[in-house]
């Protein structure tokens, strides 16, 4: 009886969900918000707690009201119940047609009023599947190796990495001084040796390590922070002084850390190719909240040694660079990820004729700029995202065209702006073209 018990509670649960879903109307539109529309289900989502679960439990829908339901009767059904005396887990699977397939795993305790859930968490993969092949993990962590080559920094970066943990530096990265904190995350250990630096949001099987190996060991990892804003996180990999700073090469020739779900993670790679997709799943839903109150959390992969470190992103998403600390004789000292709070951009400007064609000028050359006539329009293209800005000036310095004003499109890498002027530019006209060259630190 009590496995039906369980199974009842579950089915009720999606039930009820579903029907306060209904009732709640559907997810807005992109341009329309009505606070009543998000108020009403918020109030469903509360009675649904009251109901079915434990105070506190949380549905996972708080803040949000999808178009499509995260629970239907129809299409969500139960795959595995498990009891132990008073608590029980019970999965299911949601699969309806035109949406992503997602897994359900919940918790519940029994109390005098019978069972109720205590904590539903959702999933992208099924359970036991592995984050990647473990023929395929063999040979990821086999390309990072103790001496892969450290390249050289870019020629535009004038780096501080010291000052970015100096404890008490009065710094202003918002206009106001406050004092630079350095704080002590924990202790990571890679049993491995090799390592990598994610978004532990976006982690499958196509993650790469860092190409440099270290020792295996445990080191201590701390984050600098200023107005609660995260400046930077490090790995110490000794006490000696860095003599010299590279980046950070991935196996892949790749530098710098990809954010899109507002965290930096640094792990031991050879633990993370263990571990099965729901359970850095997991481990993202759960130290994420955590970030909300501290800088960095650190925690085990696998529930053995901690071999894992999570920070907030500085900014939020965006990427960010990561680099070697080298001491005097060539051992490595430390993993820094700077998220470049303290920092200011390096630009240059540059003037050319207005004609349409490619610029070969040769301080522009590496954009593959180009100005393109179609038909009373002109479509501004360029490779990557360093050309910052854009103007077209007339041949008295008037302002023809901000590009700042026009949309962006990007594809394959390449970025372009479209200019519909009411009459071409005159002879004389020229184009102010702005570029990223690098950054200096505060």
């Amino acid at each position: 009886m009590t496995q039906e018990e369980v199974r009842g509670r579950i089915e009720a649960f999606v039930a009820d969900f579903h029907t306060g879903w209904q009732r709640s109307g559907t997810s807005p539109g992109m341009f329309s918000f009505d606070p009543a529309v998000f108020e009403a289900w918020a109030a469903e989502l509360a009675g649904l707690v009251a109901t079915h679960g434990t105070p506190g439990m949380r549905t996972g829908q708080e803040g949000a009201l999808s178009s499509s339901p995260a629970h239907h009767p129809d299409a969500e059904q139960i795959t595995d119940v498990e009891l132990h005396e008073d608590t029980a887990t019970v999965r299911s699977v949601m699969e309806a047609a035109g949406s992503t397939t997602h897994y359900y795993e919940y918790q519940l305790l029994r109390g005098e009023d019978g069972w109720r859930i205590s904590r539903l968490s959702a999933f992208l993969d099924p359970p036991g599947k592995p984050l990647i092949d473990p023929a395929a993990a063999e040979a990821l962590l086999l390309g990072a190796t103790p001496d892969a080559v450290l390249p050289q920094l870019p020629a535009h970066l004038e780096l501080n990495i010291p000052g970015l943990f100096t404890a008490g530096r009065v710094v202003a990265p918002f206009g106001e001084p406050v004092p630079l904190d350095v704080l002590h995350v924990g202790e990571l250990t890679s049993a491995s040796g090799v390592l990598t630096v994610l978004d532990l949001g976006f982690v499958d099987a196509h993650f790469v390590p860092l190409a440099r190996r270290i020792i295996p060991g445990t080191y201590s990892v701390e984050v600098a922070t200023a107005a609660d804003m995260t400046v930077a996180v490090r790995l110490r990999l000794s006490e000696a002084p860095a003599a010299s700073w590279h980046p950070a090469e991935f196996t892949n020739g790749t530098n710098g850390v990809g954010v899109d779900a507002g965290n930096v993670a640094l792990l031991d790679a050879g633990a993370l190719v263990n571990c099965q997709a729901q359970r850095v799943e997991q481990l993202f839903q759960e130290r994420i909240g955590l970030l909300m109150e501290v800088p960095g959390t650190a925690f085990a992969l696998d529930g053995g040694a901690v071999d894992a470190v999570m920070v907030s992103s500085g900014y939020g998403d965006g990427h960010y660079p990561c680099y070697w600390g080298v001491a005097a004789e060539g051992s490595l000292t430390s993993l820094v990820v700077d998220f470049r709070v303290l920092a200011e951009n390096i630009l240059r400007t540059s003037r050319v004729p207005f004609q349409p064609g490619p610029v070969s000028t040769p301080e522009l050359a590496g954009h593959e700029l180009q100005i393109t006539a179609d038909g009373g329009q002109f479509v501004f293209s360029s490779r990557g995202e360093d050309i910052t800005g854009l103007r077209v000036l007339a041949p008295d310095g008037a302002l023809l065209m901000d590009g700042g004003q026009l949309g962006t499109f990007m594809t394959g890498g390449i970025t372009s702006k479209t200019w519909k002027p009411d009459a071409p530019p005159p002879p004389g006209s020229v184009v102010e073209v702005t570029e990223y060259l690098g950054y200096r630190h505060l």
